[in-house]
C-alpha cells in the first residue's frame, strides 16, 4: 500500500510573505534617501538600513515560530490516521 503524498496548502506557508516587508522598505531608496535625523552622528541614510537588518532578522525569527507551530499541529492533527475508511482520531 502505498501512502498519498500530501501536496502543498498555501496556509502554510503564508509567513514567508512577511520577508517582503524588509526587502520592500530596503527597495524605497527616496524613503531614506536624507541626513536628518541623525542617531549619534551617524546619519539617518546608515541607521535606517541597520534598523531593517534587525527588524528582518526578528521577522525571520517570526516566520520560523509561525511555521514551527503550523507544521506542529498539522503533525498533530494527522497522528493517528491510518487512512481507514471510518478511522477517526
Amino acid at each position: 500500500m502505498t501512502r498519498k503524498k500530501a501536496k502543498p496548502d498555501w496556509r502554510r506557508h503564508w509567513p514567508r510573505l512577511l520577508f517582503l516587508i524588509p526587502c520592500l522598505m530596503i527597495l524605497w531608496v527616496p524613503s531614506y534617501n536624507r541626513i536628518e535625523p541623525k542617531l549619534g552622528d551617524v546619519p539617518f541614510f546608515y541607521w535606517y538600513q541597520l534598523a531593517w537588518i534587525l527588524i528582518g532578522a526578528a521577522i525571520v525569527f517570526l516566520v520560523y515560530m509561525i511555521e514551527r507551530k503550523i507544521a506542529h499541529a498539522a503533525k498533530s492533527s494527522s497522528e493517528g490516521m491510518t487512512g481507514v475508511p471510518g478511522d477517526s482520531p
